[in-house]
């Protein structure tokens, strides 16, 4: 249940999608309670102008988590791997020549001019400041990874920490998985969503607490089960029903993993028996006042999509450690923080981009240990900064309310960058994962795409049968291109990948890894809400859950008391 605080008190349409949305008096309260103070003067952010869905479809108009290419890096010049192309107008730096004392991001400073808006003179700092080649950090033999941290002998995993020998995908915490899509604490697993704390399963979603499943969803605290929903502490089970230790091994033993026809039929029988049973209207635990999906360990955070252990936000997805933040996305341990897209440790940091240990700074992109920022890019160990340009405290604090009363004439205060710039297309970020557009669709609103490369059949070679099994295939598939079955783009087999797929007896992908990657995302309920009622008690309930969907949806109590 809400606040009863969080009653409606405007009513706003969006300036983009002309929908409605609500901003409630706690909404009112945060942005008060986030409002900047220069000189002992606040300066009051003012309620959005877009709803919560256009908010995080700009923010994610600035993050390209995938979408790779061979370059030269603008300081050393050799090769390397990067999400901005080789087009892109701001220069781009390797990892280790962007964090060297090579180059300096004050020599880019600029003198804030009033004839102008601020995002149009934020646009000129930004096509000169260097930018990071890949966001990737502490990490060993993982070149083609990007928004990682922590991670060792990995290839294409993306948004992942913590985790070693994880190809394709979105582990956290994880080892030798193949093909996720936000799993933690995992091992031996492949192609699983939205799982945590699984040893050997395949095909499996909305799984705690398991091994050795195959294409099982909503188990917790089992293991051996095939084909299996909503089952609790169980073991040895086949489309729910219970067998002996003997049997269920013998009919295990009898499923070919290499033939297409048996997946197609677990997939279609798992399908079947999950309409048979009731869903949670929410994935959660150990919650107070929640509203969302993957909401863990969390107190007062609404509207909200995987998030662990925070309390007191609204409108943020996969965000962890966060206290007073809205409209955050792929942040953790912040504080006070406010449409803001990425990195962490973080405190008082609004309208802002992949920084980390910066506080009291508005409209920063790609800073580090610094404080007191307005305007600024690449900037290291640094304070009292406008455009990248120093100021003493005093004429900081003179100058940035300023700026503020400029870009409220300019439309410009209290909203995040605006997607044109954005140095990515449209089709390179994330935003076309969760809102996809056309490319005129795009054009039409002025903002980017970016032309995709397409697949030649030269560079494919002859025709090559991935229908044999994994035991007859040999090593020289990992020097042959393969053509995606979907899309026709090629795609590769890595040699640790296919020791994977003969270690666990599967065959191999037929897809590309962008295709495999959509279609996962496909499996996922949309990040939205809707007002149904449970299908048992007639409680009022929202839920990801579409009203006209087919799934018979329960309220906690009543889900609760189906499975235990």
């Amino acid at each position: 249940m809400m606040h009863s605080s969080t009653t409606l008190t405007t009513g706003k349409t969006c300036r983009q999608c002309s929908s409605a949305f609500e901003v409630t008096k706690d909404d009112l309260a945060f942005y008060e309670k986030v409002s900047p103070v220069f000189a002992g003067k606040k300066e009051s952010v003012p309620p959005p102008t877009l709803c919560p869905d256009c908010r995080r479809q700009r923010r994610f108009s600035f993050r390209n988590e995938r979408t790779l290419y061979h370059r030269k890096c603008d300081l050393s010049g050799k090769q390397i791997i990067s999400n901005f192309s080789v087009d892109a107008k701001n220069p781009v730096y390797a990892y280790e020549e962007w964090w060297s004392d090579k180059w300096d991001g004050r020599t880019f400073a600029l003198n804030f001019d009033f004839s102008r808006p601020f995002f149009e003179q934020y646009r000129d700092l930004q096509d000169h400041v260097p930018q990071l080649a890949l966001s990737v950090w502490n990490s060993e033999n993982s070149d083609y990874c990007n928004y990682v941290g922590h991670v060792k002998d990995s290839y294409l995993i993306f948004g992942s920490v913590y985790s070693q020998d994880c190809y394709y995908g979105s582990p956290y915490y994880s080892r030798n998985c193949v093909d996720t899509l936000v799993v933690r604490e995992c091992e031996r697993c492949y192609e699983c969503v939205d799982c945590r704390k699984l040893h050997s399963c395949f095909y499996c979603r909305d799984c705690h607490n398991c091994r050795d499943l195959l294409y099982c969803y909503d188990l917790q605290g089992c293991h051996d089960c095939i084909g299996c929903a909503g089952l609790r502490q169980k073991s040895y089970c086949i489309l729910n029903t219970q067998y002996t230790e003997e049997e269920f091994k013998k009919r295990r033993k009898e499923l070919d993993l290499s033939q297409p026809e048996v997946h197609e039929l677990l997939r279609s029988q798992l399908a079947d028996l999950s309409l048979k049973i009731p869903h949670r209207y929410m994935q959660s635990a150990q919650t107070e006042q929640v509203s969302g999906n993957y909401v863990y360990q969390c107190r007062n955070v609404r509207d909200a999509y995987y998030a662990d252990r925070s309390q007191d936000c609204r409108y943020c997805a996969q965000v962890v450690d966060l206290k007073d933040c809205y409209d955050n996305n792929y942040t953790e341990e912040n504080e006070l923080c406010c449409d803001y897209l990425g990195a962490y440790q973080d405190q008082c940091l609004l309208f802002s981009r992949f920084c980390n240990r910066v506080s009291d700074a508005l409209y920063c992109d790609s800073c580090f240990g610094s404080k007191y920022l307005f305007g600024c890019i690449g900037l290291k160990n640094a304070e009292f900064y406008i455009l990248n340009k120093q100021y003493t405290k005093a004429e900081y604090e003179a100058l940035v309310p300023k700026i503020i009363e400029h870009m409220r004439k300019t439309k410009e205060w209290g909203e995040f960058f605006p997607s044109p710039l954005s140095p990515f297309g449209y089709n390179e970020t994330v935003a076309q994962e969760y809102f996809p557009l056309t490319e005129s669709e795009v054009r039409e609103r002025g903002w980017q795409w970016r032309d995709e490369e397409q697949a030649r059949d030269k560079y494919l070679g002859p025709p090559i049968d991935l229908t044999k099994k994994i035991t007859d295939i040999d090593d020289s598939i990992c020097q042959k291109i393969l053509q995606c079955s979907v899309t026709g783009r090629p795609f590769k087999i890595i040699p640790q990948e296919l020791k994977f797929y003969r270690e666990v007896g599967l065959p191999l992908p037929r897809k590309c890894p962008d295709q495999r990657h959509k279609e996962r995302m496909a499996l996922r309920n949309p990040r939205k809400l809707w007002k149904r009622t449970c299908a048992k008690c007639q409680q009022p309930i929202a839920t990801s859950y579409a009203p006209e969907r087919p799934e018979i949806v329960y309220c906690e109590e009543c889900y609760l008391a189906s499975v235990y």
